[in-house]
């Protein structure tokens, strides 16, 4: 299975991007000078069968707090929707570690500026390397192979490796964690926001926000059932794991539970729902627009323009769950964008009803009334800070 492809075939250069451009520097971004975190591999898990596709250790960047306050930061960078695909993604920084660098910087929800985060910029962070391709869900005890490659699907265990990890480092002592991420690192977040609390101590007061990762069960301009289909053939070859309160409910349709609209009703711990319900990687590739027509443009069919205008609707309904949510937070803006996270613009700049992101989230996770707490965008072409 294939997907429109302007996007897929981004996905590896968009990781370095953001992993190998900012690798041995200090990078000043307006004035502000952020110091590097620093890659941990995770060799004596990788001898127990945590690894990345290509069977080298997965690891993560760390830079540490003044505090016991943690964030645990799961990257994303899409799938891979077959085995070939698998092992082509084997042999890029999203399947390896082989060339992950030994530092690198970020921004957004990761920065230790307390003018671009305010509320988190002294928080012990970790940034978790993506490399399974099912968003750290992949449980296939034996290795497959492949027209002659060896490729490993061990999300989960990659994932509970890094929170073995990062307690020994200090966050068994945690007062606070955040677990987020960003697309497939956003639908991890949903998948398993449970799972890491879990493992943390009662006494650790925990938080989720996933950003870009409600990918919704939508048809594409054909009417073709073509998301549907992927996901459920990535978690079948991968044997995936996921939320078991979720699983309980849909017995006969476990794939259903790698889609957040079904697995969120039964997610216990407290989230936020960070997404554009313009999402750009969406209209791509679930809806499977022509480029030229996100945003839509006049040179785009009468019907392609409708459907850009109607995903919104679809959206929102897939997402009311979280949107009439008495205890969680949300907040759905229409900018034709994804991922707002991870940059100091889109995480603390583009608001609804004068309020950001990074504003609406913190008055959640402070407790603030429900009307701070939620921001639900008007229609495409609204909002002048997108």
């Amino acid at each position: 299975a294939e997907v429109n492809n302007p996007m897929a075939s981004r996905v590896a250069g968009a990781a370095s991007v953001l992993l190998l451009v900012s690798s041995l520097v200090l990078q000043l971004r307006g004035g502000w000078c952020e110091k590097p975190f620093t890659l941990t591999l995770l060799t004596q898990a990788a001898e127990k069968g945590a690894v990345c596709l290509d069977g080298s250790p997965p690891g993560y960047y760390y830079r540490a707090g003044t505090n016991k306050k943690w964030i645990v930061f799961l990257q994303g960078g899409g799938w891979c929707y077959d085995e070939q695909a698998c092992v082509d993604r084997s042999k890029s920084s999203l399947g390896s570690s082989k060339s992950w660098p030994t530092s690198a910087t970020f921004e957004g929800i990761l920065s230790d500026s307390p003018t671009d985060n305010k509320q988190l910029y002294d928080w012990n962070m970790a940034h978790v390397n993506y490399c399974d391709g099912a968003s750290f869900a992949g449980n296939r005890a034996t290795p497959l192979v492949w027209k002659g490659t060896t490729i490993y699907f061990r999300g989960i265990s990659i994932l509970s490796a890094t929170i073995d990890s990062l307690m020994e480092a200090g966050m068994k002592d945690a007062e606070e964690v955040i677990l987020s991420g960003c697309s497939a690192g956003g639908l991890a977040t949903y998948v398993h926001a449970d799972f890491v609390h879990s493992r943390l101590p009662s006494t650790t007061v925990f938080h989720a926000i996933a950003d870009a990762g409600y990918f919704i069960n939508a048809n594409n301009i054909s009417g073709d059932s073509h998301i549907q289909d992927l996901y459920q053939y990535v978690y079948k070859m991968q044997n995936c794991s996921v939320d078991s309160s979720c699983l309980a409910v849909y017995t006969s349709e476990e794939w259903r539970c790698f889609f957040p609209q079904y697995a969120y009703p039964q997610i216990s711990s407290p989230i936020f729902l960070l997404n554009s319900a313009y999402d750009s990687w969406q209209l791509g590739n679930i809806l499977q627009l022509p480029g030229g027509c996100i945003p839509p443009s006049g040179s785009c069919s009468q019907a392609n323009n409708n459907s850009f205008a109607e995903y919104r609707e679809e959206f929102l309904q897939a997402a009311q769950n979280a949107v009439a949510s008495p205890i969680n937070g949300v907040f759905i803006d229409s900018c034709v964008t994804h991922c707002q996270t991870q940059d100091n613009r889109h995480w603390g700049s583009v608001s609804i009803q004068g309020q950001s992101a990074q504003e609406t989230f913190a008055n959640w996770y402070d407790g603030q009334p429900t009307n701070s707490t939620k921001r639900v965008d008007c229609k495409y072409g609204c909002n002048p800070t997108c």
